[in-house]
């Protein structure tokens, strides 16, 4: 072969995509996190990366533990364990502070997070991508006022235009309880709603849209905890209602069911299943027990369920998902107590209410996870179920 002919085959324009091929086959045949970090090899294999995506994503949840403040060295980092393989991974260099931040809630790889000086964030951890959201300043309606009194601390004032000032003093935390979060992984289109004291607030990506909007329900409900699903806002009222809102209009939200209050239960959470049926969760602080209620359709009235079928609920995420693919069935995903989490316990000090899944029908543990708190030199201040999963831009 002469070196003209030579050349002009190196040349060939069909040859990248030859080489593009190799790299997807080599991609496809490695573990969720290996994957992750071979597509930042180049941009060539950042882009065959984006076709074989569907075949990446872990098929069961993972659990991400966040280090507390005691934490003096890689206070970007954070924990991943994967419990189908009982790998653990570490991702560094986040660029963000995981010890002076908490995060609020998550949809597959991104995570809602506010950090120390009361600013909304959405991170992923895999790609580092952070999207920055409105500030607590900036709500409709309100004349919001932080004076920061150091890292922490704050003076904060709220002014309603119809109703005067409203002052709530210092504070050592911004106490937000309740949060949700929807994000379409290819789009990067996200819904986040919060709720604080008696505001809820909601924002979700597109147009000149700068700011946190405010709804409230026709019975000034406070809220115990929400789940959103398909276009969908549960609330759970301190009275234990449930309110169903619904965002699908584009413009403000609009209550259109409101399911009745149960008897003689302590209400902790809601979930939605599958079929879009709602379940309330109750439970029994010392004998640590979880159990669940549904709407009999026939007496219109809550009714104590032993079996969720072929699903399992993930309750960090308020939704069931299929048993299948190393998801235990009938079972609960629990990480951490609503009320320890806000309080600030760490997990490795609280075995009773530590990582576990709990069976619904033998209300019994069916695996723990002490060791990821026991055993580390860093003591975590939360955890969370989650599902790792990635989009192509």
């Amino acid at each position: 072969m002469s070196d003209s002919n030579e050349k002009k085959t190196c040349n060939d324009s069909k040859q990248p995509i030859l080489v593009l091929d190799l790299v997807r086959l080599v991609l496809e045949r490695l573990s969720f996190v290996d994957f992750h970090r071979a597509r930042c090899v180049s941009s060539g294999w950042y882009s065959a990366s984006k076709s074989c995506i569907g075949g990446t994503n872990p098929t069961a949840p993972w659990i991400i533990l966040f280090p507390n403040e005691h934490v003096k060295t890689n206070n970007d980092s954070c924990k991943l364990f994967d419990p189908r393989d009982h790998s653990s991974y570490t991702i560094r260099d986040l660029g963000f502070d995981m010890v002076r931040s908490r995060c609020l809630a998550s949809s597959g790889s991104w995570f809602l997070m506010l950090d120390h000086k009361t600013d909304f964030h959405l991170l992923n951890l895999f790609t580092r991508e952070r999207i920055p959201l409105p500030s607590l300043e900036s709500i409709d309606g309100w004349q919001m006022k932080f004076v920061r009194t150091g890292d922490s601390d704050f003076e904060m004032s709220m002014y309603y235009k119809a109703h005067g000032l409203v002052s709530y003093g210092k504070n050592s935390d911004l106490r937000i309880r309740d949060a949700v979060l929807w994000v379409d992984e290819k789009t990067r289109d996200y819904f986040v709603v919060w709720f604080h004291h008696s505001t809820f607030a909601y924002h979700k990506k597109g147009g000149d849209n700068n700011s946190w909007k405010v709804f409230q329900p026709s019975k000034h409900q406070g809220c115990r905890h929400m789940v959103y699903k398909e276009s969908k806002l549960y609330v759970l009222s301190p009275a234990r209602n449930i309110s169903v809102f619904d965002f699908s209009g584009g413009h403000s939200p609009v209550e259109y069911a409101t399911l009745p209050s149960p008897n003689d239960c302590y209400v902790r959470n809601l979930a939605v299943t599958l079929s879009g049926e709602v379940l309330i969760i109750s439970s029994n602080p010392k004998k640590c027990f979880l159990t669940l209620y549904k709407i009999d359709p026939k007496s219109s009235k809550w009714r104590l369920i032993k079996s969720i079928g072929d699903e399992a609920l993930i309750l960090d995420l308020g939704i069931t998902v299929a048993a299948k693919d190393g998801v235990m069935r009938n079972c609960i995903y629990f990480s951490h107590d609503d009320l320890h989490r806000y309080k600030g316990v760490s997990l490795c000090n609280d075995d009773k209410y530590g990582i576990c899944v709990y069976h619904i029908k033998t209300k019994k543990k069916v695996q723990v996870f002490e060791h990821l708190t026991t055993s580390s030199p860093i003591p975590f201040k939360d955890a969370r179920w989650f599902f790792p999963t990635f989009g192509g831009k």
